[in-house]
């Protein structure tokens, strides 16, 4: 229907496929009932990609949270491309722009910086696929060149031992400055993002007192907790890969690589 793929041009850019056959499964599943498809498609857009941005820290800047641990990173790349991946996270750099400029407007002071939480509970090898990494690499440095100086400061929480194995993998695509700015925080993380964060600002479930209007402590009405994708709404079952460095064994030979272990 050209109506229905009318209405969706604000999101199709972000689809895994903008063809005729792919926006026709969505009419489908719907009876063709063009509003509920239109709801429906831009429901599972959103809905596998965590994080949102979440009240203000004491000085005013928005802060953005970032739930690692329910991310499923090779249900998305199988879902879309990681050029929707990455224009997906562009948008939501500029919502955080314009909520600074917003910011500088109502407290008649600028505000040009970001605070970040990133929320680490659950990472696991899951999220150390390669894909996954490069996407995220690939991410870092988008926003290394494109928001210079955005980022006050990211603090990791709930990171668990294989934290410092993720961190490694993509530390070199940030700044020297941008690094300073991580701090991980260890079990009195919750008064320490008091410190910065008045407690009414921030999520009953990350210490504070803020809920949902219907009293959730997670408030997903700000912050999307993401969840495995499921597998109907893939549209590929592997992935290219590039890897730095490729060896071929022969029939009857061997091949020693010697890794340095860095957790148990």
């Amino acid at each position: 229907s050209p109506q229905f793929r009318e209405n969706l041009q604000d999101v199709l850019p972000s689809l895994p496929s903008q063809d005729d056959y792919f926006l026709l499964k969505w009419l489908r599943a719907r009876c063709f009932d063009l509003p509920k498809s239109e709801a429906m498609l831009r429901k599972v857009i959103r809905k596998y990609m965590s994080g949102g941005m979440c009240g203000y820290d004491r000085e005013g800047s928005p802060i953005w949270y970032e739930i690692i641990g329910p991310l499923d990173a090779k249900g998305l790349l199988f879902s879309a491309s990681k050029q929707d991946l990455l224009k997906n996270k562009f948008r939501d750099c500029e919502v955080l722009r314009r909520e600074c400029e917003q910011q500088s407007q109502k407290l008649g002071k600028k505000i040009e910086m970001v605070l970040m939480v990133y929320d680490c509970e659950g990472l696991g090898l899951k999220h150390l696929w390669k894909p996954a990494v490069d996407t995220y690499g690939e991410l870092l440095s988008m926003f290394e060149e494109n928001y210079p100086e955005s980022l006050k400061r990211l603090f990791i929480v709930k990171a668990p031992k294989i934290f410092p194995v993720a961190y490694n993998l993509v530390k070199h695509f940030l700044s020297e400055d941008t690094r300073k700015k991580v701090v991980v925080l260890g079990s009195n993380w919750k008064e320490v993002l008091q410190n910065y964060i008045d407690p009414e600002q921030i999520p009953v479930e990350y210490g504070g007192t803020l809920t949902d209007p219907d009293g959730d402590p997670k408030c997903p009405s700000k912050i999307n907790y993401g969840g495995d994708v499921p597998q109907h709404y893939y549209v590929r079952d592997q992935l290219a890969q590039q890897y730095e460095h490729t060896v071929v064994v022969n029939r009857g030979s061997s091949h020693q690589v010697e890794y340095e272990i860095l957790f148990p």
